[in-house]
C-alpha cells in the first residue's frame, strides 16, 4: 500500500511539473553592497514567478578604493570579502538553479585594478563575472525595477538608480532611450562634505557625522551638481514624470530613514527627515552604513528639490533581478 502511494505521487509530480520552470541566479557586485538574486521563471511566458532568495552584503569595495593612493581596490579588501562573496554563493546553489549571472559596476570599471579584481573573483567562484558599462547598469536598473514593481506603463517613467559609486537615470520615449550617467553617489557625496565643506582629508576620516551645521551647504553641493549635469531632456521631464527609485540609497537608505517598510517618500517628508537626522552622531545612528546614511538624505533631496520631483517611488530591487528579467525578453 504504501509503495503504491509513493509510486503514485512521484508520477503524479512528473505530470504536474511545468516544463517552462526553472531556477536561475544572479549576483550584483556593486560599490557598496553585494547582492544575490535567485528566482523561479517561466521560459515559456516570460515572467519572474517566484523570488525564492534574496540577501545583500555590506562589502564597502569604493570606501576603500577612495582611501586608495593608487587608486586601486587594496589586496587586503580583496581577500577579506571575496571568501565573503564565496559563502553567499554557496547559499545561491542550495536552490538548484540552471544559470548564474554576475556583474560588476561602477568600483571596477574605476579602480585600475577594477578588471583584474572581477577576473579574480570569477576565477575564485568559477561563474563568469561581467564588468559592465555605466550604460547598461541604467539599463538593467530599470528592467528590475519593471520587475519589482510590475509596471506596463513605462511612458512617463523614470528609473532612478544611486548606488556607491555612480548615479543613472533612464527613461524610454516613442521608442528612443534617455540616460543620466552621473559620477555623485553615495561615498563620493559623503566625501564632497568631508573635503569641501568639513576641510578634512577622506582618505584619513571616513565619516561626516554629524554635519547639521553643513546641512544647507551640503543640500547645495548637492542642487549644483544636478543644475549643472543633469541633461536637458530629464530637467525638463521631472516635474510631471513617474519616478521610481532603485539601488541601495535611494530604496534602501532614504526609504528606511523617511518611512521604512514604505515604497514612496515626497520631498517634504525627506527634508524633514534630513533635518532631525543630520544632527545624529555615527554611534547614535543603527546601520551597518552609518557613514554615508545621513549624506544620502542630503544628496537625493539636493536633487528632488533641482530638478522640482515631488515624490519618488522605491523599488528594492537588485540589478541581478533586472538582469534574470531581461534575459527573460
Amino acid at each position: 500500500m504504501i509503495k503504491t502511494f509513493v509510486l503514485v505521487s512521484v508520477f503524479s509530480a512528473i505530470a504536474y511539473a511545468n516544463p517552462c520552470h526553472e531556477n536561475r541566479a544572479a549576483l550584483d557586485l556593486g560599490s557598496g553592497t553585494t547582492k544575490a538574486y535567485v528566482a523561479t521563471v517561466d521560459t515559456c511566458e516570460k515572467k519572474i514567478v517566484k523570488v525564492l532568495f534574496e540577501d545583500r552584503l555590506p562589502l564597502a569595495f569604493n570606501e576603500a578604493l577612495e582611501k586608495s593612493p593608487t587608486k586601486e581596490i587594496p589586496a587586503a579588501t580583496i581577500q577579506e570579502y571575496t571568501p565573503r562573496i564565496e559563502l553567499l554563493l554557496q547559499k545561491v546553489k542550495t536552490y538548484n538553479v540552471k544559470r548564474i549571472n554576475a556583474v560588476a559596476t561602477s568600483v571596477f570599471r574605476v579602480a585600475k585594478n577594477g578588471q583584474a579584481v572581477a577576473r579574480g573573483i570569477s576565477k575564485k567562484l568559477e561563474i563568469p563575472v561581467e564588468v559592465i558599462s555605466q550604460e547598461q547598469e541604467a539599463e538593467l536598473g530599470y528592467w528590475s525595477a519593471l520587475a519589482q514593481r510590475r509596471i506596463t506603463d513605462t511612458s512617463n517613467l523614470i528609473v532612478w538608480d544611486i548606488g556607491g559609486g555612480s548615479m543613472q537615470m533612464y527613461s524610454r520615449e516613442k521608442g528612443k532611450v534617455h540616460i543620466f550617467e552621473g559620477n555623485l553617489a553615495s561615498v563620493t557625496f559623503k566625501n564632497q562634505i568631508l573635503q569641501v565643506l568639513q576641510f578634512k582629508d577622506p582618505k584619513k576620516e571616513s565619516s561626516p557625522n554629524p554635519f547639521a551645521r553643513q546641512r544647507e551647504a551640503a543640500l547645495q553641493l548637492a542642487k549644483n551638481h544636478a543644475y549643472l549635469n543633469v541633461p536637458a531632456y530629464f530637467k525638463a521631464k521631472a516635474p510631471t514624470a513617474r519616478w521610481v527609485g532603485v539601488g541601495g540609497v535611494i530604496s534602501m537608505s532614504v526609504q528606511k530613514q523617511v518611512q521604512a517598510g514604505g515604497s514612496e517618500f515626497t520631498q517634504s517628508a525627506l527634508e524633514e527627515t534630513l533635518k532631525n537626522r543630520s544632527q545624529l552622531k555615527d554611534s547614535e545612528i543603527e546601520s551597518e552604513y552609518r557613514i554615508s546614511d545621513i549624506s544620502n538624505l542630503a544628496l537625493v533631496l539636493g536633487y528632488m528639490k533641482a530638478l522640482k520631483i515631488e515624490k519618488v517611488e522605491t523599488a528594492q530591487a537588485s540589478l541581478g533581478q533586472g538582469l534574470i528579467f531581461k534575459s527573460l525578453k
